[in-house]
C-alpha cells in the first residue's frame, strides 16, 4: 500500500482522535478575544446546526443518504465540522496560528476521511454513488439544477429525532457547549 493510501486510512481512522487532542491543546493554551467571541461563536453553532441537521437525515451503511443536507453537499458532517473550527479560530487571540494549526489538522485529517468515506461509498453503493457524486458537491455547495432525489425519483425522508440521537450528535453539541462556555468564562 503506497504511503498516500496508508496516510489515508490512518488519518480516516484516527480523525476523532487527534481532534480531541487538538480540542484539549485549544482549551489549554488559546485567549478568547472579547472583541470576536460572539462572532466565533456564532460559526461554531451554524457549523453544529448542520451536522445535527445532518444526523437527522444520515442512515449509516444502509442506504445512500440523498435528502436533507446532503443534497446540497456529500459531506455535510465535516462542512459542519469546518464551520466549527473556523469558528474556534475567530473567537480566539492569536487567530493566526490558531487558523494554521486548524488548517493543518483539516487538511491532513478530515480531507483524507472524505477521500476514503467515498470509496468505502462506491464499494457500498456503486454506480448510485458515482452519480450522486457527479451531481453533488463534496464539501462546499454550489448552485444546482435540481433536488438528486427528484432525478433519482426517491422521496426525502425529513429530519428524524431518533436518527439523529442514534447518529449520537448531542454528544458534539454539548462538548461544543462546554467548550464555548469554558472559553467564555476564561476571557471574561
Amino acid at each position: 500500500m503506497p504511503l498516500t493510501a496508508r496516510w489515508r486510512a490512518w488519518a480516516a481512522h484516527h480523525r476523532v482522535h487527534v481532534g480531541i487532542i487538538f480540542a484539549l491543546a485549544y482549551v489549554a493554551f488559546s485567549r478568547p478575544s472579547a472583541q470576536t467571541f460572539w462572532y466565533g461563536a456564532v460559526l461554531v453553532a451554524a457549523g453544529e446546526s448542520i451536522r445535527v441537521w445532518a444526523c437527522g437525515h444520515l442512515v449509516r451503511n444502509e442506504e445512500l443518504t440523498r435528502d436533507g443536507p446532503y443534497s446540497i453537499v456529500r459531506h455535510p458532517l465535516y462542512l459542519g465540522s469546518l464551520l466549527i473550527g473556523l469558528g474556534l479560530v475567530v473567537l480566539t487571540q492569536h487567530q493566526w496560528l490558531w487558523f494554521a494549526a486548524f488548517v493543518t489538522l483539516y487538511g491532513g485529517f478530515y480531507l483524507p476521511a472524505m477521500y476514503v468515506e467515498e470509496l468505502r461509498l462506491q464499494s457500498l453503493f456503486g454506480a448510485e454513488y458515482l452519480e450522486y457524486m457527479d451531481e453533488v458537491p463534496r464539501l462546499i455547495p454550489r448552485p444546482r439544477r435540481s433536488e438528486p432525489w427528484h432525478d433519482s425519483g426517491q422521496q426525502p425522508a425529513g429530519f428524524s429525532h431518533e436518527k439523529s440521537r442514534r447518529n449520537r450528535e448531542m454528544r458534539t453539541v454539548a462538548v461544543m457547549l462546554l467548550l464555548l462556555v469554558v472559553q467564555y468564562l476564561k476571557g471574561f
